[in-house]
């Protein structure tokens, strides 16, 4: 097994463990108050996620897939050929909205996917997100190690959803080591020269 995979497997195993301990100390609670959070995301619709301290797992859970499945209709509505900016924002919303929610333990690993779309976003907005652009003009290395592995959290997170959800989540933008190589190749050293 490599160390990707023993990693995934060791943050599911934390998170289930963190939503567990979680929902038995949220149930021994008494009802206090009720916080509601919004958020707008970039297609205009808007989203109210409520965490109260009596929620149970079901809830918990209920509301996760609720958010998980608004945020694939949105998805949904973004066209094919918009590029990979309008998904990213979407997800960084869709991140953060769960990080808002999550018990300590999700919170981590939710805190890396937020962190990893901020910082594609930072990278690639600038320059339309045309990655020749970026190569030739902007942060290629931060924006090759962005592409071209995987984002920590991001596969565990996805994961813990469609088991939980049966939701199948979009994946990061990415792009193959190879493919990143040969466009840099072709863009810094051109046949011909």
């Amino acid at each position: 097994m490599r160390w990707a995979e023993l990693r995934g497997v060791l943050a599911f195993v934390s998170i289930m463990a963190a939503i567990v301990f979680s929902w038995r100390y949220i149930e021994s609670r008494p009802v206090d108050a009720t916080t509601t959070v919004s958020t707008t995301t970039t297609v205009n619709t808007s989203t109210t996620l409520a965490a109260t301290t009596s929620t149970t797992p079901a809830q918990a859970i209920e509301a996760t897939c609720i958010r998980a499945a608004e945020f694939n209709a949105e998805v949904a509505l973004i066209p094919n050929n918009s590029g990979p900016g309008s998904l990213a924002r979407l997800a960084l919303s869709f991140w953060s909205d769960l990080e808002l929610i999550a018990p300590e333990g999700a919170a981590t690993e939710l805190g890396a996917v937020v962190a990893y779309y901020q910082s594609y976003l930072d990278t690639a907005a600038p320059f339309d997100f045309d990655t020749a652009k970026i190569i030739l003009e902007g942060d290629k290395e931060k924006f090759e190690q962005l592409v071209t592995r995987p984002a920590l959290g991001l596969q565990t997170s996805r994961g813990l959803i469609a088991t939980l959800c049966q939701i199948e989540l979009p994946n990061q933008p990415s792009i193959s080591p190879e493919s990143f190589g040969n466009l840099e190749d072709d863009l810094l050293d051109p046949p011909g020269d």
